[in-house]
């Protein structure tokens, strides 16, 4: 397999292992490409440490995967820093099997929306009814890039003051607000001149190799149906779903939200929210629902998102107390700021809006 390193943060360059290869041949095999002693690098990937007798497989390394390989300068003031780093790292969970389906769900509940509890005793008693692979990640990522779908996705985490993911944690995160708000969790830098502290996660594509720079936006609200749950529209049990923000943690498969969210755009019946957005709640009408990450509408598809675009922004014109063309067939894209504005191209004069009609006069010249 192929792996690439990033040595001391420059540009990365190959290497080629065995799948079953130990972090000590990468080491091996990097000092020797840069004329230093295997035994001083440390190599980092996804916030942690990876020590010489683990395996490249044993730390969920898939093909193609990035590793920060760093030498300590010698000397360094830091060195009771990257001691006490390399300590509590070991207890640092791999961000490649972390899974926060958890902080999603309630922590009491019997209805159906229950897909994870966090109980071990009784996740314990129920494992033997999943004879399939359990996942490695519950992450869900929107990929623009290359799927321009909704696809698995992997957690990566990097210094918010170098954004080098050279970053080890002093903890992993427990909830998915230590990875969607700023300065949560920290840990220590090891680039070298770099001072920074807090952690800033960031997801990716799993379903392609991807760039450093190449992010894709999180669905926190999709995740694997690892309990089995049946979908509250169809009930059949599908897996990824969406569980809604609702109190009783509704469960949604992607089909039926694909079509609740069709169906409601066709109604016009989304909701225009002010700090929201343009959202749907809970397919089962809960109060206080909204979605509030609005990638999730990417379910919609290209044709259907666009459309979707068009009606929020329609929506949040008419808010302002604008109005639209109606005479032009494509009106969507002839707007007005304020009443009374003239349209050129129709030759009429806007004058006001009445429960989302305009109501306007032609202009004599």
């Amino acid at each position: 397999m192929i792996v690439y390193v990033r040595f001391n943060s420059s540009h990365g360059f190959p290497v080629e292992l065995e799948e079953g290869a130990s972090i000590a041949v990468l080491k091996e095999k990097v000092g020797m490409l840069q004329g230093v002693q295997p035994e001083q690098l440390r190599v980092i990937f996804a916030g942690r440490e990876l020590l010489s007798d683990g395996t490249l497989q044993g730390y969920d390394l898939p093909e193609q995967s990035t590793v920060h390989v760093v030498l300590p300068p010698p000397g360094s003031g830091r060195c009771s820093d990257l001691a006490l780093q390399h300590r509590l790292g070991r207890g640092v969970d791999s961000l490649t099997r972390l899974d926060l389906t958890s902080s999603r769900l309630p922590t009491t509940s019997t209805g159906l929306a229950v897909i994870l509890e966090t109980d071990d005793e009784q996740r314990a008693r129920e494992e033997p009814e999943h004879t399939g692979p359990r996942p490695h990640s519950s992450f869900y990522v929107y990929c623009k890039s290359v799927c321009q779908a909704i696809q698995p996705g992997k957690l990566r985490v990097r210094c918010r003051a170098c954004k080098q993911g050279t970053l080890t944690l002093s903890r992993g995160p427990s909830c998915w607000d230590d990875v969607l708000l700023p300065e949560r969790i920290h840990g220590v830098c090891q680039s070298e001149g770099c001072l920074g502290g807090v952690a800033e996660f960031y997801l990716k594509c799993a379903a392609h190799p991807t760039s450093d720079d190449d992010t894709s936006v999180a669905l926190d609200l999709i995740m694997p149906n690892v309990r089995d749950v049946p979908c509250i529209a169809c009930t059949d049990i599908m897996s990824p779903v969406l569980v809604s923000q609702c109190p009783d943690r509704h469960v949604i498969c992607l089909d039926c939200f694909h079509m609740y969210c069709v169906t409601r755009l066709n109604e016009r019946q989304f909701i225009h929210h002010p700090d929201v957005g343009y959202s749907l709640p809970c397919a089962a009408g809960c109060p206080d629902s909204l979605i509030t990450e609005l990638h999730h509408f990417r379910a919609l598809g290209d044709e259907q998102y666009e459309r979707y675009q068009q009606y929020a922004a329609e929506e949040c014109l008419l808010q302002m107390g604008g109005v639209l063309c109606p005479d032009d067939p494509m009106s969507a894209q002839q707007r007005f700021g304020m009443r009374g504005e003239t349209c050129i191209r129709a030759s009429t004069r806007h004058v006001k809006r009445c429960h989302h009609k305009t109501i306007y006069m032609t202009l004599s010249n």
